[in-house]
């Protein structure tokens, strides 16, 4: 009978930790308490300061930033309960990830969940003996566009701001090489989506949050600015929602894209898709769609119905021409008894004012590129191009055309077109029926912003970029299995074989 050796904590070890978690404690209470000291005494002016001279929310909720404090605290401890609980604290930094790229209001998180992920590479590293990056076609068109990116010191009557800028957005690119070295097996694909949709899901959840507090305080009450949380109808003036968003047009746009994900999840075949998960995805599609319609996005409403419309030919390609003739007839009878030129005409005189400046500041760009064909005129945060209304460029197409001149098209047009070859080719190629489906549901997402992208400007939003990441993956994670290679697995988290 063998016996092993009893291992035992020595005196220092023992009062080590104690007294090291016991301060800790009280490091951490100071710190909440400075913090809600500081909210009592300056907290109604940063109200005033943030939402305006009669903001709604003094006098009536004090200590607010408290409040919401505990708030994104009691969030945060829900994730790491749930990522503990499930055996797995690598699901803190994807959920952190996914949570960022549908919470830009909420700063540090983002950078957390990538400061996460790079600790996980160096475990993994340590572990394995090796870190794994692979070169790929979409690593050179990063490096093109960071370069594209560069030309703006050429212009920039502010090299140091432009270099934080730069700092800043490169992060977002970054999240390119950290995803697919991290989402190695199907299975970490799924997790990463399923985090994807609850904080969708609890964006939504905002966006009603937001709508109740209008309606009860009779202030718009938002994150976006005066000019983009409010849409002039001939029914009223109704609040734009934007969620945990500060710009309602991304809003609708992220939940949009993952909305076309979880319906063409929902629709899988018997065989690919569990019954309660089908329901799961589908309730998702449903309330992120609304979410989407109370964003009050025009470009949003558009792409998620022209997607929409999309799918049934995709899914079912034997009753297609059958759903394409109904299609067909009904919109011709629209068009020819008017009703479709009426609702055309209703949407187009929500905020027409509102498209009437898109235009101006759209042919400013194209003057912007044609005068600067190689380079464009730099990357800020709008074109100030003989432009008396200092407003955005309102297309992400010229966006990039004006800013980053014809070489930051090529870089930026190459890499867009090489993502989406390459998802046709998994469409086309897949390792198993299962590679297909993400492939086909990930061209939906991108589908949404390629069509808002010609009214708002997107190429810096991170939660396009996390898309872009989430491809690469797809790609990779395609061709290992083709080539029999064993997944490596992810920290803790065993992949399901």
């Amino acid at each position: 009978m063998s016996s092993s050796p009893t291992k035992t904590l020595s005196t220092t070890h023992f009062f080590k930790l104690p007294w090291l978690a016991w301060l800790s404690s009280i490091f951490l209470g100071w710190l909440v308490a400075l913090f809600v000291n500081t909210d009592g005494v300056f907290g109604r002016r940063w109200q005033i300061s943030q939402l305006g001279p009669n903001p709604s929310l003094v006098n009536d909720v004090p200590f607010f930033y408290t409040i919401l404090l505990c708030v994104v605290a009691t969030l945060l401890i829900a994730l790491i309960i749930f990522a503990l609980k499930s055996g797995s604290i690598d699901r803190i930094a994807l959920g952190l990830v996914a949570f960022s790229f549908n919470a830009d209001v909420i700063p540090g998180v983002f950078q957390a969940g990538l400061l996460s992920l790079l600790v996980l590479l160096v475990y993994r590293g340590i572990r394995q003996g090796n870190i794994p990056f692979r070169l790929t076609p979409m690593i050179v068109f990063i490096g093109l566009i960071y370069i594209s990116y560069c030309t703006s010191f050429l212009f920039a009557d502010k090299p140091m701001s432009l270099l934080g800028n730069l700092n800043f957005r490169t992060t977002y690119m970054f999240i390119m090489i950290l995803l697919p070295a991290i989402l190695v097996t199907r299975r970490h694909l799924e997790i990463y989506f399923d985090f994807l949709l609850v904080a969708a899901l609890i964006s939504v959840g905002v966006e009603v949050l937001q709508f109740v507090l209008t309606t009860v305080t009779g202030e718009i009450v938002t994150f976006s600015t005066s000019n983009y949380n409010r849409v002039s109808t001939p029914y009223g003036i109704f609040p734009r929602l934007t969620g945990l968003m500060y710009h309602p047009n991304h809003q609708s746009n992220l939940l949009a894209s993952q909305a076309m994900m979880a319906l063409w999840f929902a629709t899988q075949p018997k065989e690919l898709c569990a019954r309660s998960r089908r329901w799961f995805y589908f309730v998702c599609y449903v309330v992120l769609a609304f979410g989407t319609v109370i964003t009050w996005s025009r470009s949003g409403w558009l792409s998620i119905a022209v997607a929409t419309a999309i799918v049934p030919i995709l899914r079912w390609p034997k009753i297609a021409p059958w759903y394409v003739l109904s299609v067909l007839v009904i919109g011709s009878l629209g068009y020819f008894s008017g009703v479709a030129q009426g609702v055309y005409q209703i949407i187009h005189d929500f905020n027409g004012s509102s498209a009437d400046f898109r235009w101006h500041i759209d042919d400013i760009a194209m003057d912007a590129f044609f005068n600067n064909p190689w380079f464009g005129v730099g990357v800020n945060l709008f074109i100030d191009y003989s432009n008396p209304y200092q407003l955005e460029v309102h297309d992400t197409y010229l966006q990039v055309a004006s800013s980053m001149g014809l070489f930051g098209v090529l870089a930026v047009g190459g890499f867009a077109w090489t993502i989406v070859g390459r998802l046709i080719h998994v469409w086309a190629r897949p390792a198993e029926r299962h590679h297909r489906e993400w492939a086909i549901a990930l061209l939906l997402a991108l589908l949404i912003t390629s069509i808002q992208a010609n009214f708002a400007m997107f190429l810096w939003v991170k939660f396009l970029w996390g898309m872009f990441g989430l491809s690469e993956a797809l790609v990779l994670n395609n061709r290992d299995v083709k080539q029999h290679r064993v997944p490596e697995d992810f920290i803790f988290l065993s992949p399901r074989r």
